[in-house]
């Protein structure tokens, strides 16, 4: 906490002493262009250049500052100009004014520039971090195919991941069962075809396909889709989707969500979900609503649009 504290002094001092000296800068300039005003009296106009020590003022400096210049600079145009050009003092009065209104404008002309900078600075940040997201996305996007037989034992290991965040069935937390699992999507992506539960009760071969999301090479995230039944209709449903745990907050589950509805569009879609999961939220946000209940933990829900 001490080196901490320590440090945050070190930085403030360093700060107030740049102010410092370049409010000392200043002060020196506008004594440099009086002087020469001064001494080259008639010969030389040196008034335009307190336009320098005025606008750098209010660029860098607080706005106390900004009204101590352009005082400053105000009165020293108007004392060479007076003892140049002898005036009454109410000619002088109205040159102060004139003079202080000049450089007032000057000054907030120079703060307005900053923030505009300082806008255009926020708004490139802003421009470039969603750049860098679409350019992320898309090569996310790219990231999605077909899995291969190879791909089993990592997909496995998603759906494992899947377990421990409660999307999916806790059971997957047995080692002999992974391996079953492992056998068993190896061979339907061979196949193209596996038993499951059907709605209407007992068990039927029916398609399934199996897509990863592949990151440097590796397997980031996967989702598994059913056919409903043996007669190879073109319903789908939607089964599994896990994102690996190293790979969360990457947007890997909203592109293969974007996918699953945008590849089979033109099929009808349903969706086994767990009651309030991540994957029936992003689900429910593209269309989908409530269609039935099942004997265990899942939800069923269908595309409506």
């Amino acid at each position: 906490m001490s080196a901490q504290l320590f440090l945050t002094v070190v930085k403030n001092k360093v700060i107030t002493l740049d102010k410092r000296w370049l409010v000392l800068c200043l002060l020196l300039t506008v004594s440099l262009i009086y002087w020469l005003d001064e001494y080259t009296g008639q010969l030389t106009f040196f008034a335009p250049f307190y336009i320098f020590p005025v606008a750098m003022s209010a660029s860098l400096l607080s706005r106390r500052w900004t009204i101590f210049f352009v005082s400053l600079c105000s009165l020293a145009r108007v004392q060479v100009f007076s003892q140049t050009f002898p005036v009454s003092s109410a000619l002088m009065v109205f040159d102060v004014a004139q003079s202080f209104l000049l450089f007032t404008t000057i000054a907030v002309l120079a703060i307005l520039i900053q923030r505009m900078s300082q806008r255009q600075s926020k708004y490139a940040d802003f421009l470039e971090t969603h750049l860098r997201h679409l350019r992320r996305q898309k090569r996310i996007k790219a990231s999605i195919r077909r899995a291969l037989p190879e791909d089993a034992d990592e997909i496995v290991e998603v759906a494992v991941c899947g377990a421990r965040s409660g999307g999916l069935s806790e059971e997957l937390s047995n080692t002999v069962l992974q391996k079953t699992l492992a056998k068993a999507f190896r061979q339907g992506i061979v196949e193209g075809q596996t038993i499951r539960d059907v709605w209407i009760g007992g068990k039927q071969k029916v398609s399934v396909e199996f897509w990863v999301s592949m990151i440097n090479g590796r397997v980031a995230g996967f989702f598994m889709l059913y056919g409903l039944d043996s007669m190879n209709g073109s319903e789908r449903e939607l089964h599994a989707m896990v994102v690996k745990d190293d790979y969360l907050g990457l947007g890997i589950g909203s592109a293969m969500t974007d996918f699953f509805c945008m590849h089979f569009k033109n099929r009808r879609l349903f969706a086994a979900c767990k009651p309030d999961s991540k994957m029936m939220k992003m689900l429910t946000r593209r269309g989908f609503a409530f269609f039935c209940s099942t004997d265990n933990e899942y939800v069923i829900i269908e595309r409506l649009n």
